[in-house]
């Protein structure tokens, strides 16, 4: 991939001003290329890394820029202990600790939750925080939460003009425009096209972005922030290539497949009229948000977040449903036993398919108040007490894919393997399919907060809080005309202890919990059983180290155990059970600057994620048939990154 990017420069914009800006906006400070010294994203204040109890990661925009990284997938395949998945090429999907999540997504510590994919053209930094975080973020984010910060109307003097092009076709320019207009007053705007085309046959993608930012200090101890971004993604969905062989029992892959031999490029799925009118995923995306904060005469930082965002989400797919040559055997409930083994003829891939639309609409208010004081000389407070408050409003259809009639015609059909892209016609209907989907989710939110920052001496610092939440969920089915409503209200602790025997070298230990409601993360797991459920649970104990080893590299490394609770495991189409499990791990990680010329960004993740109950109970007729055991899907053992720098140009 090549890229041309045009000069950035740096006016007279006040210095403080931009620190300031900085600093309201919650953005990494003290960054030296891939050093990042200080956060507020995992406390809510200013605080050094090395004074934070938690395993975090921050890529800061030189990382960014140096890999060329355009999307959050790719930005997080070089962070230990999270795994890029697939996310069936419609959104961005993870595993952070062994817990999937396709929701734990932030933008400025404000939640993101809906299913697309994200671009980075107007970000600053990425965050990746590590463990539950429920006292920051309430529900979810059980193996931890992803942050985007963006860029700031900071008053700097920016002109940046970036093109991009690259094999298949990759067209892409950004842009990045910002000064100061009085000694007050800074704007920005960024702004994205993309239009790319891929090795697989009929893929293509065309995303654009705008996102104008203003920032206003009205008063001596005032800011004000705003921005607002308007994002479209649309790309063909494309599910992959099907496998062969194997055999499933209940589910479970006692022998496995193996990728269908087949070109690379070929697409299993329908194409008429064409492959991009039938098989697409198209996001729709307005956001806008207001920071308002001010320091008090006697020291009290008052900030407020208010934050809108609009997502119209649709994803419609045909694609391969079953493996080829594949044998099957199920739990048969009607027969209270197994049904006969079935095999799917070898050289035979069964075409499915659904229309989905998911749109969103959330609104959050944050209010955060934070007072600095000190007991004695050496016992210093950092105190946060805040709110949230939001509404979120999800509309879940599902229409299911009939081909040549669109009330009687074959709800699948079949084609050989050699011929994968059917050109039969296909409709999506919501006839006579107990399939098709029209939830409406209501949910409210009330939270409120209290965290204590405590320096005890230069040795030892704690960190100690505890978060209430109020989580209150309506649902409608649409066909089945069931109305269901859920309150669950949960305390989240949390407690870290420091330990500093020298300015650059930290230890902790640290305790923290979370919780998820069985209506999951995007809410379509309420109806029917799932809705008497208790919240699932999250609880972490970790233990680590943070050295920095010069004054811009930074060596940590951590030790954990994660253990979830009450998590629904589907089993088949019909079957699924109430598992707890446990991922035990390691980190390691080095980032920073070696010397003024060498920057190095490394990483290793150890994880192992296992059943170690369920409540499905013993069956005398499947006597060897146990969970216990069985590891996580999407876990690997061991994953490394790296990524070296080495600037020449003194030479």
């Amino acid at each position: 991939m090549a890229g041309v990017a045009g000069p950035t420069s740096t006016g007279a914009g006040s210095a403080a001003f931009a620190a300031a800006v900085a600093n309201v906006g919650r953005n990494p400070t003290d960054v030296h290329g891939y050093f990042a010294g200080r956060m507020s994203t995992a406390t809510k204040t200013n605080t050094p890394i090395l004074d934070i109890p938690q395993s975090v990661t921050v890529l800061t925009r030189q990382q960014l820029d140096d890999r060329n990284t355009l999307a959050l997938e790719n930005a997080l395949a070089y962070v230990p202990g999270v795994t890029v998945q697939q996310g069936e090429r419609n959104r961005d999907q993870i595993t952070i600790r062994g817990q999937t999540t396709s929701a734990d997504f932030y933008i400025d510590g404000i939640r993101d939750d809906a299913e697309y994919y994200r671009d980075l053209y107007n970000i600053q930094a990425v965050e990746v925080i590590k463990g539950p975080s429920a006292l920051i973020f309430g529900r979810g984010g059980g193996g931890g939460v992803v942050n985007r910060v963006t860029k700031k109307a900071d008053g700097e003097t920016i002109n940046e003009l970036r093109v991009v092009g690259g094999s298949f076709g990759r067209k892409r320019i950004t842009a990045d425009f910002g000064r100061a207009v009085t000694d007050t007053i800074a704007v920005r705007l960024n702004a994205l096209y993309e239009q790319s085309y891929g090795y697989r046959d009929f893929d293509k993608l065309e995303r654009w972005g705008v996102n104008p930012a203003l920032s206003w200090k009205p008063f001596e101890n005032t800011f004000v922030l705003f921005n607002y971004e308007h994002f479209r993604d649309r790309r063909t969905a494309d599910r992959g290539v099907p496998s062969f062989g194997g055999f499933q029992f209940l589910g479970e892959n006692i022998y496995p497949g193996y990728p269908l031999p087949t070109p690379r490029s070929a697409f299993f799925g329908v194409g008429n009229p064409s492959v991009r009118d039938v098989n697409y995923a198209r996001t729709n995306m307005d956001r806008a948000a207001l920071v308002i904060d001010h320091t008090t005469e006697f020291g009290l930082n008052i900030r407020n977040q208010l934050a809108w965002a609009n997502y119209d989400k649709l994803y419609q797919n045909t694609f391969p449903d079953q493996t080829l040559g594949q044998m099957s055997q199920q739990l048969n409930p009607a027969l209270n036993g197994l049904n006969p083994i079935t095999i799917t003829p070898v050289g035979v891939a069964r075409l499915d398919g659904y229309l989905a639309p998911t749109p969103r609409r959330n609104i959050f208010n944050q209010t955060d108040l934070t007072y600095k004081f000190a007991m004695t000389p050496d016992i210093r407070h950092t105190l946060v007490v805040g709110t949230e408050f939001g509404n979120q409003w999800t509309f879940t259809g599902r229409d299911i894919s009939r081909f040549n009639n669109p009330l009687n015609g074959p709800r699948r059909l079949t084609t050989p393997f050699w011929a994968p892209t059917v050109y039969a016609p296909v409709f999506f209907t919501n006839y006579f399919d107990t399939a098709t989907r029209r939830w409406n989710t209501n949910l409210d939110i009330g939270s409120a907060y209290v965290q204590d920052q405590i320096e005890v001496t230069k040795y030892f610092d704690v960190l100690a809080g505890v978060r209430f939440d109020s989580f209150h969920m309506r649902f409608n089915d649409g066909v089945t005309l069931e109305n269901q409503s859920r309150l669950d209200n949960k305390w989240s602790p949390r407690f870290g202890l420091i330990f500093k025997p020298m300015d650059i070298v930290s230890f902790y230990g640290a305790y923290s919990r979370s919780f998820l409601p069985q209506s999951g993360d995007q809410f379509n797991q309420l109806p029917r059983r799932a809705a008497s459920l208790a919240p699932q649970g999250f609880e972490n104990v970790e233990f680590g180290f943070k050295a920095q080893l010069l004054p811009t590299l930074l060596f940590t490394g951590a030790i954990y155990q994660l253990n979830r609770s009450n998590q629904a495991l589907t089993l088949t189409a019909l079957t699924s059970v109430l598992a707890n499990t446990r991922t035990q791990g390691a980190e390691l990680g080095l980032v920073g600057n070696v010397t003024d010329q060498w920057q190095v960004s490394l990483g290793y993740g150890y994880q192992d994620a296992r059943v170690v109950s369920t409540d499905r109970g013993f069956n005398p007729r499947q006597p060897f048939l146990t969970d216990v055991g069985k590891v996580n899907p999407s876990v690997p053992r061991n994953t490394f990154s790296y990524w070296n720098r080495y600037d020449l140009s003194s030479f």
